[in-house]
């Protein structure tokens, strides 16, 4: 054959790509390698017993790609926003003097904000996973954002427009 061919499971075994290796310095840990050196905090080697797969575990460590770790708060602030929308739409948070719909605009916003830049970061992160990992918490925080930030603000949002609500 006139040229090198390698399928797609060759090059998951290069050990010259990116991705977490054991860290020489700390039985037991792994650290990421970026391709020529080992950069990043040692984080420990998963659990072969547990409940995901160590190929799994390690693709929801955000690693060295900051990204992904802020992609990673953002899917706890796309929750929390999501949470907070549950709670004033079924009227369990009230002030004197305030209409409920400004309160659930209120709710919409912050739950707005919080998932586009979750989506944001996530999608940098996912750019930049290649090289430093990431790529399973910043899929993990996209699709979260999407779900239960973007969709619910932009379907109240459309109903609003159409004199709904």
């Amino acid at each position: 054959m006139a040229h090198d061919e390698r399928d797609e499971l060759d090059e998951l075994d290069d050990p010259n790509a990116p991705g977490w290796q054991p860290d020489p310095e700390r039985p037991g840990y792994e650290r990421w390698y970026d391709g020529a050196h080992l950069i990043g905090p040692p984080k420990k080697e998963p659990d072969p017993f547990s409940a995901f797969s160590p190929a799994v575990t390690r693709s929801l460590r955000p690693g060295p790609n900051r990204d992904a770790r802020i992609a990673r708060w953002g899917l706890v602030a796309t929750v929390a926003g999501f949470a907070l929308q549950q709670v004033v739409a079924g009227g369990f948070l009230t002030g004197p003097g305030v209409e409920q719909i400004s309160v659930i605009l209120v709710a919409l916003a912050i739950a707005a904000a919080a998932a586009i830049v979750t989506v944001v970061f996530a999608l940098r992160a996912l750019k930049r996973a290649p090289q430093l990992g990431g790529r399973g918490v910043a899929t993990v925080a996209l699709v979260a954002a999407l779900l239960l930030g973007l969709a619910p603000t932009l379907l109240l949002f459309a109903i609003g427009i159409g004199g709904g609500v």
